[in-house]
Parts: structure tokens; sequence; C-alpha cells
């Protein structure tokens, strides 16, 4: 069963979700075996039940009032849930793309239907619904599950930067340059399985962009905006913060000093002390230096 504060942050995400809709929570009660919520919009109100099964996942039951709002509600949350279809097929994701600290990471993974249950059937999901605790034992739960079915790539910060010097002289950018890590996690893994029927990407960029970058075979390509629904890509979600975690504690205890993930304050914050005990240069080691956050972190030593 999926851990009781797991299945609160997943709860807590839905009601996000709901909110950006006009639709708020006004209650929250503790089940026995779930977390029963009441919403309302512009007079109505409903009860909805939220649970994790082994069997169904992640599941959302009205529980009485309104039953037009229980049905938008459903509308809004079910298109997240998990599609499986037959076949074979490959997603990837990334991580690291927004944060100023640490590696660009991104994963790939080969799916078929069972395989693709099993996912559903533990918790599998978008890494960003999930704490760092839970995103490294699901990570080891796939690793182990999945053997030789899944790809990781990890750009270090100082091999970002160079790559994307290169990629700016020739009037590229950092899309570019996560185009070519999808490119090789899929390339590396397909190396090694049979060809799957659909390459799933997380959407980040056009086709145009990376498709030529990719292996040659006889598979739909599927760009799909919010892909982290797809098992496959819940997984490589997964598999590639777990990665940028590990990039983080690498340069941890190089450095002595705690690498922190984001691009606010705190991290500004942080990376000045790297500075103040190694230097402007340090940044280059640590972080992805073409961000505006390093203008900011230098400002305060010139």
């Amino acid at each position: 069963m999926i851990p009781g504060g797991e299945l609160s942050h997943l709860v807590d995400s839905a009601a996000g979700k709901l909110e950006k809709s006009g639709i708020s929570a006004t209650d929250r009660r503790i089940l026995s075996n779930g977390i029963r919520m009441t919403f309302t919009m512009n007079g109505r109100n409903c009860g909805i039940n939220f649970y994790y099964s082994a069997k169904k996942g992640f599941s959302v039951v009205s529980s009485g009032g309104d039953t037009a709002l229980s049905k938008r509600i459903k509308e809004i949350l079910l298109p997240d849930s998990p599609v499986i279809p037959g076949g074979t097929w490959t997603g990837s994701d990334e991580a690291g793309k927004g944060d100023y600290m640490g590696p660009l990471t991104v994963a790939a993974v080969y799916v078929d239907q069972n395989r693709a249950e099993q996912y559903r059937r533990i918790g599998i999901t978008d890494s960003k619904q999930l704490s760092n605790d839970s995103v490294r034992k699901y990570a080891q739960r796939i690793r182990t599950s999945s053997s030789g079915y899944y790809s990781i790539v990890s750009v270090s910060p100082l091999d970002y930067n160079r790559r994307f010097d290169e990629l700016s002289r020739k009037g590229k950018n950092s899309l570019d340059l996560l185009a070519e890590c999808h490119a090789e996690a899929i390339r590396d893994l397909l190396g090694r399985t049979s060809m799957p029927g659909r390459v799933i990407i997380d959407k980040f960029c056009t086709e145009k962009r990376i498709a030529y970058l990719l292996p040659e075979g006889d598979y739909l390509l599927d760009l799909h905006i919010r892909a982290e629904s797809d098992p496959a890509v819940a997984a490589a979600s997964i598999l590639a913060r777990d990665a940028y975690l590990d990039g983080l504690d690498q340069i941890s205890r190089k450095f002595g000093i705690t690498a922190l993930s984001g691009s606010g304050e705190k991290t500004d914050m942080a990376s000045r002390e790297f500075v103040s005990k190694f230097g402007a240069d340090i940044l280059d080691d640590i972080a992805k230096v073409h961000f505006k956050n390093t203008l900011k972190v230098l400002s305060l030593f010139s």
C-alpha cells in the first residue's frame, strides 16, 4: 500500500489542480483507508473520497452532494490516470532543467503492458508529486524490477556548461542540449531492447528539434504534454529525479557545502557560500552558469 504521507501528498496535488479550476476544498477528513474531502464551487458542494490500492491504484470516488460538481472533478482529475495501451513503448523525462545547481539528467524506460501495469499498481507517478525520500524508494524498486529496461544520462554542470557554450556558438540553446540528452538516453536504451511501438517524450520542444537526433526505427514518436500520466514516462521522471539528487549529493560531499535544488533565493545563498570559499570559477563545477542566477550570485562580489 502507498504510504499514508504519500497519499496525502497526491491528494494535495489533486486539490491544487481543482483550485486552479475554481473548485475549492472546504473540509478534509482522514478515513481508515483513504481521505475524504469536501469541495465547493458557485454554491454547490460535494464529497470526494481518495483511495489507493495495489489493484486500482489512485482512485477518485464520489461521496454525496452535487452530482454535476462530482462529475466535473472527475473530468479534471481522471485524465491524469495512466492509460495502459498494448504493445511496447519507451518513455523519457528529465530533471534539473530548471534547477540552477546540479546536473541535467534524463531517463528513458522501456515497458510492455505487464510492466506498465506493475508500475501503476505500486504507485509510480510523476516525480514532482513525490517527496525526495519517496523518489529514492521508487527509483530503487524500478531499478530492481526493470534491470536492462532503462537508461539514465547525467550531464554534470561542468559538462553542461561546455556543451551549452558549443551549442550557443551554433545559434542553439538549452532546449537543444535537452533534446540531445533525451536522444542519448533513448538511443542507449533501444540499443539493448527490441524496437518499441512508440516513443513518448514529455513535450518540451517541437518535433523538428529532436526527431533527427533519435535512432531510426519503425515507431511512433509521441511528444506529449503532461506525459507523466504514462507509466513509462512517470518511471523515467523518477529515475531522472533520483539521478539529479545523486548529482547534488556528489557536489555537497566533494566541496563540503550543501548544494540545493531550485533557482530561488535559497539556491543563490548556497551558491554564494561556494563562491566565498572557492572563488567565482567554482560555479562552472556546481551550476548552470547561463542562468540569470549567476549575475545575482556574483553581484555581491564585484
